[in-house]
C-alpha cells in the first residue's frame, strides 16, 4: 500500500472518529435543520394535496408528508383542529370525512381507511401504525367469493383526550369513549365506555382510570406509547 492510500486511510479513519463522538452544537444544528425540514413539508402538503383538505388549523405540522389514495366512489375530505400533529407515513385512503381535533398526534405509518365518516376529537394520541377500518367484507355466503359480496360499513368516534396504543386496530361502527386507553395490539370491535382501559384481541375492559391514577397504570400493557 502506497503512502498516499494509508494517508487517505488514517484521513478517513480520524473523520469517523470525530463523526460518532458527542457534540451539544452538532445536535443543536440537526435540531434545526429538523425544524425547518417540517416547515417545508408542510407547506409542500398544503401546496401539493390543498385540495383533500377542507381546513388546516393554526400550528398544525406535518413532520412527514401524508400519503393519499382516494377511493374516487365519492370525494375525500380531510379537516384538521388547530396543533395537530402528523408524522411520516400517515396514509389516508378512500372516501369519506376524515375529522381530527385541536392538539391530536396521529404516529407514524397510521392508515385512516375510510368509507364513510371518521372522527378524532381533541387531545387524541394515535401510536404507531394503528389502522381506523370503516368497512369490513361480507361473507355469509359460501358460494360466492367474500370480495363480490359487497362491504358493510360504520363510521368510527374517537371522543377527547383518548390514547391509543402502537398496532391497535379500530373496526367499522365503533365509538371511543372521552379518556379512555387502548393497549398495545389490541383490535377494537365495539364501544369502549369512557375512561376505560381495554386490551386484548378482541379489545375487552381491563381497568379503568376513574379507579386513580396509580392503580389504572398498573393495567395499561406495555409499549403503548
Amino acid at each position: 500500500m502506497g503512502s498516499l492510500s494509508r494517508s487517505l486511510l488514517r484521513t478517513m479513519f480520524g473523520l469517523a472518529r470525530l463523526r460518532v463522538g458527542f457534540s451539544q452544537a452538532g445536535q443543536s444544528f440537526e435540531h434545526v435543520l429538523h425544524r425547518v425540514g417540517i416547515r417545508w413539508r408542510t407547506l409542500w402538503t398544503m401546496v401539493r394535496y390543498g385540495h383533500f383538505f377542507e381546513r388546516i388549523g393554526d400550528n398544525t405540522v406535518f413532520v412527514g408528508v401524508p400519503k393519499f389514495d382516494p377511493g374516487f366512489n365519492a370525494p375525500l375530505i380531510v379537516a384538521l383542529g388547530d396543533g395537530v400533529t402528523l408524522y411520516a407515513g400517515v396514509s389516508i385512503r378512500g372516501y369519506g370525512r376524515l375529522t381530527i381535533g385541536d392538539q391530536s398526534s396521529i404516529n407514524s405509518g397510521v392508515i385512516f381507511g375510510l368509507t364513510c365518516d371518521l372522527t378524532l376529537g381533541r387531545n387524541v394520541l394515535v401510536a404507531d401504525h394503528v389502522s381506523f377500518r370503516t368497512a369490513d367484507h361480507e361473507f355469509a355466503d359460501l358460494d360466492r367469493p367474500i370480495g363480490d359480496q359487497g362491504e358493510r360499513r360504520g363510521s368510527i368516534v374517537v371522543e377527547d383526550d383518548v390514547w391509543i396504543g402502537s398496532n391497535v386496530t379500530v373496526l367499522r361502527g365503533v365509538r371511543i369513549g372521552r379518556g379512555a386507553i387502548v393497549g398495545a395490539n389490541a383490535v377494537v370491535n365495539r364501544d369502549v365506555p369512557e375512561y376505560a382501559i381495554v386490551g386484548g384481541v378482541p379489545a375487552k375492559i381491563i381497568g379503568s382510570r376513574l379507579d386513580g391514577a396509580s392503580a389504572a397504570a398498573k393495567q395499561v400493557p406495555s409499549a403503548t406509547s
